[in-house]
């Protein structure tokens, strides 16, 4: 077992046909969340610029965290590009290359219907917050 998949935050989740880890408590994912990511890579520069260049990945109504966006989503008010970041930031988290992060949200959430993807996003953002107690192995 890898460490992401290990992680108390980590969610197996049946993604673009397989089962994949999603983990946003991951300290790659934490600091682009944040803005405190060093910008030394050209994969992170085009990964910050993906997610929104002068917009943290999870801004919007109430504000730009975690507990925010958590909130869009347990208020049913998220946007289409909170479904899109979180799931690609969850997939990154999860040990995923961010190439192939942004591939497969291209191909499977960017353009389709919200719904199914909201439950994969809100279930990632979710599981940030969700009691020791309750996390999958």
């Amino acid at each position: 077992m890898t460490k992401n998949s290990t992680n108390r935050c980590a969610r197996q989740i049946s993604f673009a046909g397989k089962v994949r880890t999603f983990n946003l408590n991951d300290p790659k994912v934490l600091a682009m969340i944040a803005g405190g990511a060093k910008l030394k890579q050209v994969s992170r520069m085009i990964t910050i610029a993906r997610l929104g260049i002068g917009r943290a990945p999870l801004a919007g109504q109430y504000g730009d965290t975690p507990a925010a966006c958590h909130r869009r989503f347990l208020e049913k008010i998220y946007s289409a590009t909170d479904v899109e970041n979180v799931i690609t930031l969850g997939l990154i988290g999860g040990g995923m290359a961010e190439d192939e992060a942004f591939a497969l949200v291209d191909e499977h959430v960017v353009g389709k219907p919200l719904e199914a993807n909201a439950l994969i996003a809100s279930e990632t953002i979710a599981a940030l917050f969700a009691d020791a107690g309750d996390a999958q192995a």
